[in-house]
């Protein structure tokens, strides 16, 4: 048998680890990293009473609209997801997808440019646009920068 635990949960996999061994020494613990984890392929989306999947190669960004999760295709359309932005961010592959800030993940080929703001802030304008600015806040700054290849 084996139980899998992430980075944040050691301390607590070490007494389960210490507990189970007692019991049966045969359990090993494992410890899982973003870098293990799966991207998901797809997201199953709701268009009334019909269901159907949405490739993540199709999607250019996620982002909060009126308190719901929204998926933003290339193509332009816009559908609604049962996810929190945490919960996607945990899921999608972190070489493609960067959470800009609490609105928005986006997809690196979605990002027509970037430019530099006061403070230190990054405004990104994305394809297809959307009327809200995509604010990269001073802090993730750097690491935006890094992820888009500077």
């Amino acid at each position: 048998m084996k139980i899998f635990f992430e980075e944040s949960e050691a301390v607590a996999a070490s007494k389960i680890k210490e507990l189970i061994s007692a019991i049966n020494p045969g359990v090993e613990v494992v410890k899982i990293t973003l870098q293990d984890r799966i991207p998901v392929q797809r997201y199953l989306v709701r268009k009334g009473t019909r269901l159907f999947p949405v490739s993540v190669n199709d999607i250019a960004y996620f982002y909060v609209k009126d308190r719901f999760s929204c998926i933003r295709t290339i193509d332009g359309t816009e559908h609604i997801i049962g996810k929190s932005l945490d919960d996607i961010e945990l899921e999608v592959d972190s070489t493609v997808f960067f959470r800009a800030n609490r609105q928005f993940i986006v997809n690196y080929s979605s990002i027509r440019q970037v430019h530099a703001c006061f403070n230190g802030k990054l405004k990104v304008w994305l394809s297809p646009g959307i009327a809200e600015d995509v604010i990269v806040s001073r802090l993730k700054a750097a690491e935006f920068r890094k992820w888009l290849g500077e």
